[in-house]
Protein backbone atom coordinates (compact mmCIF):
# COMPACT_ATOMS: atom_id res chain seq x y z
CA UNK A 1 0.00 0.00 0.00
CA UNK A 2 1.39 3.15 -1.04
CA UNK A 3 0.59 7.13 -0.49
CA UNK A 4 -1.15 6.95 -4.08
CA UNK A 5 -3.49 4.46 -3.27
CA UNK A 6 -4.96 6.48 -0.39
CA UNK A 7 -4.96 9.71 -1.96
CA UNK A 8 -6.49 8.40 -5.22
CA UNK A 9 -10.08 7.51 -4.01
CA UNK A 10 -9.87 11.12 -1.82
CA UNK A 11 -9.21 12.75 -4.98
CA UNK A 12 -11.96 11.20 -7.57
CA UNK A 13 -14.69 11.60 -4.05
CA UNK A 14 -13.52 15.66 -4.33
CA UNK A 15 -14.21 15.63 -8.17
CA UNK A 16 -17.33 13.53 -7.92
CA UNK A 17 -18.71 16.03 -5.58
CA UNK A 18 -17.84 19.02 -7.44
CA UNK A 19 -19.08 17.83 -10.59
CA UNK A 20 -22.57 16.77 -9.35
CA UNK A 21 -23.37 18.67 -6.59
CA UNK A 22 -21.26 21.67 -6.23
CA UNK A 23 -21.63 22.60 -10.28
CA UNK A 24 -25.05 22.06 -10.30
CA UNK A 25 -25.92 24.57 -7.51
CA UNK A 26 -24.52 27.45 -8.85
CA UNK A 27 -24.92 30.64 -7.98
CA UNK A 28 -26.92 29.21 -5.03
CA UNK A 29 -24.24 28.18 -3.06
CA UNK A 30 -22.46 31.38 -3.28
CA UNK A 31 -25.84 32.48 -1.28
CA UNK A 32 -25.79 30.29 0.93
CA UNK A 33 -22.15 30.95 2.02
CA UNK A 34 -22.99 34.83 2.13
CA UNK A 35 -25.78 34.31 4.32
CA UNK A 36 -23.79 32.06 6.32
CA UNK A 37 -21.30 34.65 6.85
CA UNK A 38 -23.13 37.12 7.77
CA UNK A 39 -25.46 34.98 10.70
CA UNK A 40 -22.01 34.14 11.98
CA UNK A 41 -20.81 37.68 12.24
CA UNK A 42 -24.08 38.67 13.79
CA UNK A 43 -23.67 36.14 15.99
CA UNK A 44 -20.15 36.75 17.21
CA UNK A 45 -21.11 40.37 17.57
CA UNK A 46 -23.78 39.92 20.05
CA UNK A 47 -21.20 37.68 21.90
CA UNK A 48 -18.99 40.48 21.87
CA UNK A 49 -21.44 43.01 22.94
CA UNK A 50 -22.24 40.85 25.75
CA UNK A 51 -18.76 40.18 26.99
CA UNK A 52 -17.70 44.37 26.92
CA UNK A 53 -20.73 44.90 28.67
CA UNK A 54 -19.83 42.10 31.40
CA UNK A 55 -16.36 43.59 31.66
CA UNK A 56 -17.40 47.25 31.37
CA UNK A 57 -19.88 46.03 34.47
CA UNK A 58 -16.83 44.33 36.44
CA UNK A 59 -14.41 46.54 36.01
CA UNK A 60 -12.49 44.29 33.90
CA UNK A 61 -11.21 46.30 30.63
CA UNK A 62 -8.14 47.63 29.73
Amino acid sequence: MNLQSILRPIADAAQWSFKHIIEPIGPTMNWICIVFAFVAIAYWLRRQKNYTQKALKDGTTI
